[in-house]
């Protein structure tokens, strides 16, 4: 007896559709009729979304409840996705949409992105406010004061329909606040927005000691790296109101001492378990702090991993370095480091997996080892500001400056599957001034890049 895919009942079919991702699933539906009039079933679209989300961010916020969407807008959501890895793969991404602009006060910044909304925080003129991407213009809700200038965001804490982050300003030499911002949304739209904010003692010498942020549901901290030491300070507090845990703070042993010239640390958290990482250049270092030991505020090391960040060198005198986060390390970045030189930089991607371990606040979700996977680009990195890692990890949005002074926007991608890394530059219209930006960022849900030039507007370039 001879088998094939018409003979096979629907349900079986469906099976398989749940072990492929985008596009796979699409080129199934073209191999007969038989299997194309699947095209017309929820469950179909159901299952390939969700099995494609697992692998990278589609335009929806991470935790939505795909079985309230309508078979079109199922379709929509996948069409968009493919859309966009098609463009995206391009040498030069071209526009999809016409560009949108609108004028703001000089000095306004960038500062997040909420995944799969169209929220925007921006900051400006000490405040922080919700920015519609959709309609350009904010968001009928107050803006809430900072005061003084960002200089570190955390990655997001997300649950359904709220996303939360946390920011650090710099009061003077000494002193500092933690801010922790609350966004509520719903069809991709704010419908609130809070904050609220504790002062605490920052590093003694802000400019040879390294600070990173962290933030989960629970708490909110700092890490506090100081030169030539081999200890550091972790730093927890309360995230809500409600909770009247006081910060503690705890020592942490390094692998090694640390060195401010050679080396950059920076945390991420996933699933309230803190991984701190020391990258030289040469090899990454990942202490594990567990979930229920940072509850406890004592912070101790569960497990330490390493990771070969040198399978590309870089040539002549550095100029500066930069560590990146994605929002989550679900889909397997866990940071993406650059270092920069006067004609070129590299960036390197830190690889981390799932791990099946139980979830008792002990053991490690996630996993690391495999090496860093890096590239060299030619051209000089402008600045800090001008540099951007998307939700996922998966795209870097850089503006350079080349051998002939002429500014362009790159977009290096990581491909998780391959362990490869491609460039591509980016098509910007004309009346959009490289040479004069003020802050740069990519949405990988949405397929859109937004800049800011130094005369306060804002343009959003849609790619899908």
């Amino acid at each position: 007896m001879t088998l094939s895919l018409s003979t096979l009942p629907t349900d079986i079919i469906l099976e398989v559709v749940k072990f492929l991702h985008l596009p796979d699933p699409l080129s199934l539906l073209s191999t007969c009729s038989y299997i194309y009039r699947l095209s017309t079933e929820r469950s179909f679209w159901l299952s390939v979304l969700e099995t494609t989300r697992r692998k990278s961010p589609i335009a929806c916020p991470r935790h939505t409840d795909l079985s309230q969407y309508t078979l079109d807008a199922l379709k929509d959501l996948a069409v968009s996705w493919l859309k966009l890895q098609t463009n995206w793969s391009q040498p030069f991404p071209r526009l999809a949409h016409p560009v949108t602009s609108t004028a703001l006060p000089e000095d306004v910044g960038i500062v997040f992105i909420v995944p799969g909304t169209d929220i925007l925080l921006l900051t400006t003129a000490g405040t922080v406010l919700c920015w519609d991407v959709k309609s350009n213009e904010p968001f009928p809700l107050p803006a809430i004061e900072i005061d003084w200038p960002i200089f570190d965001v955390s990655a997001p804490s997300e649950v359904p329909g709220i996303t939360s982050v946390a920011f650090l300003v710099r009061t003077s030499d000494i002193a500092e606040r933690r801010h922790v911002f609350t966004i509520a949304h719903e069809a991709r739209k704010a419908v609130s927005f809070a904050g609220r904010y504790s002062e605490f003692s920052g590093p003694s010498d802000p400019h040879r000691d390294t600070q990173s942020l962290f933030l989960t549901e629970d708490v909110v901290g700092t890490v506090v790296v100081v030169h030539d030491r081999r200890d550091c300070t972790v730093t927890v507090g309360a995230v809500t109101e409600s909770d009247n845990r006081p910060d503690s703070t705890s020592v942490l042993k390094l692998p090694h001492t640390f060195s401010y010239e050679h080396e950059m640390v920076v945390s991420v958290v996933y699933k309230g378990h803190l991984y701190h990482f020391i990258e030289d250049g040469h090899s990454v270092q990942i202490q594990h702090i567990a979930r229920n030991s940072l509850l406890s505020g004592e912070c101790a090391q569960a497990g330490l991993y390493s990771s070969d960040s040198s399978l590309t060198s870089i040539s002549g005198p550095l100029d500066s370095a930069f560590s990146m986060i994605p929002s989550t390390p679900y889909y397997g970045v866990g940071a993406v480091f650059v270092r920069c030189t006067d004609t070129h930089f590299s960036i390197s991607f830190l690889p981390t997996a799932l791990t099946d371990a139980i979830d008792d606040g002990v053991s490690s979700p996630l996993t690391f080892g495999a090496p860093c996977v890096s590239k060299i680009i030619q051209g000089k990195e402008v600045s800090a500001n001008l540099m951007w890692l998307d939700h996922s990890g998966f795209n870097a949005a850089f503006v350079v400056q080349s051998a002939m002074a002429t500014a362009a926007l790159l977009l290096v991608r990581y491909h998780p599957d391959t362990k490869s890394i491609s460039q591509h530059t980016i098509k910007v219209p004309e009346s959009i001034d490289l040479d004069a930006p003020n802050a740069v960022c990519v949405d990988d849900t949405a397929g859109a890049v937004h800049l800011v030039d130094k005369q306060g507007v804002l343009w959003t370039l849609r790619y899908v």
